[in-house]
């Protein structure tokens, strides 16, 4: 198996592409003909997304069209991305330009949808590989752990090497990360490798919030 990384100019963010056996699947999708570049060769069979904010999402209707693949979500990740309030597209191309990265195309009345609704703990079996996805709202209602054969985490931006935004955005919750998402950050192998929605890789146990929890046990 093999995942690959691209990072789209959408503040950075981060499109994987997992590949065995000539197949692949797609997490947080890019369209861009570079993007696409990643999947030269392979036979793409669905796509899965960490959360429905625009700069994870913004390629999923060109994948779909190009390659009629399915795009797997909860529910109310599904929701979100229907509504380009809800998902951001609406804003984004102002947010890009006080981050002084304006230039970059938006669609701002973007909106896609789901067409497989996943539920909590639901595990998709793909090339001898066991996907999990584990709903963990915070930094947005719809964020999703997505855990594949046990080691590796798609974090999404409910966790970042350094920071965890679940309280930088209008429509994030705060309560519902330390309630719910949190604690199953916690009970996962800290040996765990995280990939997040931007910036680079990390272990579980070297991050900050795992760091702290450590100290106060000891």
């Amino acid at each position: 198996m093999e995942i690959d990384r691209y990072t789209s100019p959408l503040l950075s963010s981060n499109m994987y592409v997992v590949s065995e056996g000539g197949r692949c699947i797609i997490i947080d999708p890019y369209f861009s003909p570079e993007a696409k570049g990643l999947l030269s060769g392979l036979t793409l069979d669905f796509m899965l997304v960490t959360h429905e904010h625009y700069d994870h999402i913004s390629g999923v209707n060109g994948y779909k069209a190009e390659y009629k693949i399915p795009l797997y979500a909860s529910q109310a990740c599904d929701e979100g991305m229907q509504s380009p309030v809800r998902n951001r597209a609406k804003f984004f191309g102002a947010w890009l330009e006080v981050q002084g990265l304006s230039g970059q195309r938006v669609d701002q009345a973007y909106v896609c949808c789901a067409d497989e609704i996943v539920e909590e703990g639901q595990t998709i079996d793909w090339m001898g590989h066991h996907i999990v996805l584990r709903l963990a709202p915070g930094h947005s209602a719809g964020s999703t752990l997505i855990l594949l054969d046990g080691d590796t985490l798609f974090s999404g931006d409910c966790m970042l090497r350094k920071s965890v935004p679940a309280s930088r955005l209008t429509g994030s919750d705060p309560e519902a990360f330390q309630r719910s998402t949190l604690p199953q950050l916690k009970q996962l192998d800290g040996n765990m490798l995280v990939l997040p929605g931007h910036y680079g890789c990390f272990r579980l146990r070297d991050h900050h919030l795992l760091q702290v929890d450590k100290k106060e046990r000891d």
